[in-house]
């Protein structure tokens, strides 16, 4: 058997990169940091600092997504992975949001 005859599996991540890695890794450091500093500078409205902790969250998930995970649409396994993760937070969502639905109708009708 020739060694070029062997073919890696494909799934969907690409290439491993180092410089990818290295911009994940320092994208996080920052956004951590941030967020420590808004919470221990306490110079903002409780909402605001609340919404920015939670706005740098989001983007560190999207970050670690796309960087360490390799996220991506450049192949077809790719495109069928960013469609499996779509699909998942659907169902999460509306699980989340239903069983909150059902518990406070419960709850607006024991109390009425």
């Amino acid at each position: 058997m020739d060694h070029h005859e062997l073919q890696q599996p494909d799934y969907g991540t690409g290439q491993k990169k180092l410089g990818i890695y290295f911009i994940g890794f320092v994208s996080c450091t920052l956004l951590t940091l941030f967020s420590f500093w808004v919470v221990m500078a306490a110079k903002l409205p409780r909402l605001e600092t609340f919404a920015l902790i939670y706005s740098a969250a989001i983007i560190q998930f999207l970050v670690q997504l796309i960087c360490f995970l390799r996220l991506n649409t450049q192949t077809e396994q790719g495109k069928n992975n960013v469609l499996a993760f779509v699909f998942t937070g659907v169902i999460l969502v509306t699980i989340i949001v239903g069983s909150l639905w059902i518990m406070w109708n419960l709850n607006y009708y024991m109390m009425n």
